[in-house]
């Protein structure tokens, strides 16, 4: 596969964008027809899910500490279970981080920890989310990896799919943009 930086202006780039999110909507309400409500989010969960996936754009493009261009979908799964039992640990009032098998999944996990903090810095506290908001972009973002790894299983080309899907919805940063001749 070859990962080009387009300017948001391309239109192969919307129309790929355009595609992407029509197909992906028609299989998650195919996959989850039995219940509906589990493709639901409030306001404020949006704003969850949008940091959940700017975190695992920021890693996977080597933005920030750590780079891991190699990051899988079975990574982000591991990591977004991790998000999860970390925030229910804090929420308990234990002072405890559970850790994964590999460096690249507890820095996702931690990635993932840091910008949705940074959604309700400089928020009053009624309009931050809340954490019942939090662990369901959480939920919703683990059931869409499941099922993007449970579709790959016949292909191991597609082990980052859904890597793959939400980079597509996260512009590239305009030094990257520049004219390339390919």
């Amino acid at each position: 596969m070859i990962e080009l930086a387009c300017p948001e202006s391309c239109s192969y780039l919307i129309e790929a964008r355009t595609n992407a999110s029509r197909r992906e909507l028609a299989l998650r309400q195919q996959e989850t027809a039995q219940h509906p409500r589990d493709l639901m989010l409030s306001d404020a969960g949006t704003f969850v899910l949008d940091a959940i996936g700017s975190a695992i754009v920021s890693v996977q493009r080597s933005v920030g500490t750590a780079a891991f261009r190699e990051l899988r979908d079975s990574d982000v799964l591991a990591a977004v279970e991790i998000a999860i039992k970390n925030i229910e640990t804090e929420e308990s009032g234990l002072i405890y981080e559970h850790r994964g098998s590999a460096q690249q999944v507890d820095e996702l996990s931690r990635r993932i920890r840091e910008h949705i903090e940074g959604i309700g810095k400089g928020q009053p506290a009624d309009t931050r989310p809340r954490r019942s908001d939090i662990l369901r972009a959480l939920t919703v973002t683990r059931n869409t990896v499941k099922a993007h790894i449970q579709r790959a299983t016949d292909d191991p080309e597609s082990a980052n799919s859904f890597i793959r899907y939400t980079v597509l919805f996260y512009p590239w940063p305009e030094q990257a943009t520049r004219p390339l001749i390919v």
